[in-house]
């Protein structure tokens, strides 16, 4: 594995996790933070429940108050208490999705992220009879996939417009209500806690929390504030749809756009049109690997990174609209496009002293017919390279998502690797004079090897 590549999914690593949670967090992309001012309104959310001790002390009050709130639940919790589930459903509250577990979206694969969400659906949508509308991760954290997958999912992503700290060791009712009511305004969504069962919330907070909560609702009434639920707030709003796939589409083609710029990775071009792949030159950072027609790597060695060329997978994926004529069409451009590649190594000053060429991929069925052999990658690097290339599936193919389920074995990412020598002599036209290179890297590494055992 070269350095440089480890570097490049280590950065998308950081921008997997940190990107979309400053998109939503700070820029408030894609999600509902606060309601247009002007109607007098402000809702109040709760997550992290349902609670069994504090939920029905939760809802006794709401019903004092004559308030609906939103519940933001958990589907675990959900499924162990389902009858508090029922009771904040008939009493006009409304139910949504806080995910399956209380876990960081930082830390989970395009899979993961997916099955927490929809596990905790369909435990919600079992007891309510309703699909939730609206979605609100785990302490407002975002990875790339649960962002973009929310949008194609058709459920609105609710944050809120500033905290209470109400799940802190150091709060207390006075400044649970102070931090509400100095900062509540026309259009706000307020968060508190009705469960202290999470990571990070203090024992027993929900207490103070229900000391504060009356002081909070009744300054809310006393200055002419309603108190009015999400579903309200946000009807005749349209869903996200599918077309948003579009949108995401185009925000990752500019960004990989950048990417290509900044490191030094150019596209491979066949009379003027781009082919299936991209190039750049790094030295090759793994342990000694010796291909089959003897071509030996070393760490330190010039060789080829290889990447496919995004922007054609989706042209690919656009023109083919089912799975079988994506498949038909990118085969046709693959028997195009290695050709140019072993052209484009031959000719290109900067390319004629590499070794090999090699590339991560987990779409690497069949690529020993085409000469490639296959190499394992270290544990760290496979996750890391399966949440990318997972989420990139799902977002660029029509059947991505389902693709990816059941189909772990077949979709791990593996580095593919080919000898210079034996590009150029498949797929190069005889007489252009690959076999002779051919022959001159054998002998350059036979004598490399012979040095080496002096």
């Amino acid at each position: 594995m070269t350095g440089a590549m480890f570097k490049l999914l280590t950065f998308l690593l950081g921008l997997y996790a940190l990107l979309p949670t400053a998109l939503a967090r700070l820029c408030h992309v894609g999600v509902v933070w606060r309601v247009p001012k002007g109607g007098g309104r402000v809702a109040i959310t709760f997550d992290d429940g349902p609670d069994p001790v504090y939920t029905p002390q939760v809802l006794k009050i709401l019903k004092q108050y004559n308030v609906r709130a939103c519940f933001f639940v958990l589907g675990e919790r959900a499924l162990a208490f389902p009858e508090l589930v029922a009771q904040i459903h008939t009493k006009g509250h409304e139910v949504a999705c806080h995910g399956y577990k209380h876990r960081i979206p930082w830390l989970l694969g395009p899979r993961a992220t997916a099955r927490d969400v929809r596990e905790a659906n369909a435990v919600l949508t079992r007891i309510t009879g309703q699909q939730p509308r609206l979605y609100r991760p785990p302490w407002g954290m975002f990875n790339i996939f649960s962002l973009l997958y929310r949008w194609i999912d058709g459920q609105r992503v609710v944050l809120w417009s500033f905290m209470s700290w109400d799940w802190g060791r150091r709060a207390t009712p006075r400044t649970i209500a102070r931090q509400v009511l100095s900062r509540v305004a026309d259009g706000s969504i307020l968060v508190f806690h009705d469960s202290d069962g999470t990571p990070g919330a203090a024992s027993g907070a929900p207490v103070k929390m229900l000391a504060a909560l009356p002081l909070v609702l009744s300054e809310l009434q006393k200055r002419g504030l309603k108190i009015t639920s999400l579903a309200e707030m946000t009807a005749g709003r349209n869903h996200f749809s599918c077309s948003l796939q579009e949108r995401a589409q185009n925000w990752w083609m500019r960004f990989d756009n950048f990417i290509i710029r900044h490191l030094s990775i150019e596209n491979v071009d066949l009379d003027g049109k781009p082919s299936l792949f991209r190039l750049a030159r790094r030295r090759y950072r793994g342990k000694p690997l010796t291909l089959p027609d003897g071509v030996v790597l070393r760490a330190g060695d010039p060789v080829g990174e290889l990447h496919l060329n995004n922007n054609l997978l989706r042209e690919i994926t656009a023109r083919g609209r089912t799975p079988e004529r994506i498949a038909l069409l990118t085969l046709k451009e693959l028997r195009r496009s290695l050709p140019a590649l072993a052209g484009y190594v031959r000719q290109t000053p900067r390319y004629r002293d590499i070794k090999a060429l090699l590339g991560l991929t987990m779409l690497h069925q069949g690529t020993e017919r085409l000469g490639f052999i296959k190499i394992e990658l270290p544990s760290g690097l496979r996750r890391i390279a399966r949440w990318y290339q997972g989420w990139l599936l799902v977002l660029m193919h029509p059947e991505g998502r389902r693709r990816l389920t059941g189909r772990k074995d077949k979709l791990t990412p593996k580095l593919v690797v080919i000898s210079r020598a034996e590009l150029l002599r498949r797929y190069l036209p005889a007489g252009n004079g690959s076999a002779a290179e051919n022959n001159k890297q054998k002998q350059d590494d036979g004598g490399q090897q012979g040095k080496g055992e002096q």
